[in-house]
């Protein structure tokens, strides 16, 4: 179920998924759940490259550089009609399932409102749009690509946090690296797959 493939290959998999439906040469979604081989930074389609002690690629959709290896990442690829046709309205409604899943195992978690400009180069920083926190940090991040018919949506949830070496990754202070990990929230990776497979 879960696929464990490296940065390169899990980015250029979500990038066909949406060419294929934007072309027309698929008509149902694609859902998928997947890890990365390595510790792997993932920047956003229009930021710009830094030097990391880790692989780096870029992903297809926007927001800021994210850090994985210790996570679940996941990807929704479908025709934007069927999910209210505008951005907004897509990630409310995803956002909005994953939400409810969650609070069924307890954990108190909201949808970000933020609607300004991404602001920072980390993802870490601060929870924006369409994105669940658990009092003020980041639990699961997700960034977006829309084209005429078709959109990608990528998530990411920690499974577990060592700030001391994200710090060290990233070349950040620890106390700028504020997200909640399932760990923290007493969640296991059974229940997080639990959530995104019912959910989406």
């Amino acid at each position: 179920m879960i696929e464990t493939r490296t940065g390169y290959e899990n980015m250029r998999i979500d990038w066909e998924n949406l060419l294929a439906l934007e072309r027309g040469e698929r008509m149902e979604p694609i859902f998928r759940v997947y890890k990365w081989s390595e510790p792997t930074v993932s920047i956003g389609y229009s930021q710009g490259m830094m030097d990391f002690c880790v692989s780096v690629v870029r992903r297809p959709t926007g927001g800021g550089a994210l850090l994985h290896g210790w996570d679940i990442s996941f990807s929704l690829t479908d025709y934007k009609n069927r999910w209210g046709d505008s951005f907004t309205r897509i990630y409310k409604e995803v956002a909005g399932r994953l939400m409810y899943a969650f609070k069924g195992f307890g954990i108190d978690v909201e949808i970000s409102r933020y609607r300004g400009n991404y602001s920072g180069y980390y993802c870490f920083s601060f929870p924006t749009l369409g994105e669940l926190s658990v009092n003020g940090k980041k639990f699961l991040a997700c960034a977006m690509r829309t084209m005429n018919r078709a959109f990608l949506l990528q998530g990411s949830i920690l499974l577990k946090v060592d700030r001391s070496e994200f710090s060290h990754i990233l070349k950040v202070p620890e106390e700028d690296i504020r997200v909640v990990s399932a760990e923290e929230l007493g969640l296991k990776e059974g229940q997080i797959l639990q959530v995104l497979l019912r959910s989406l």
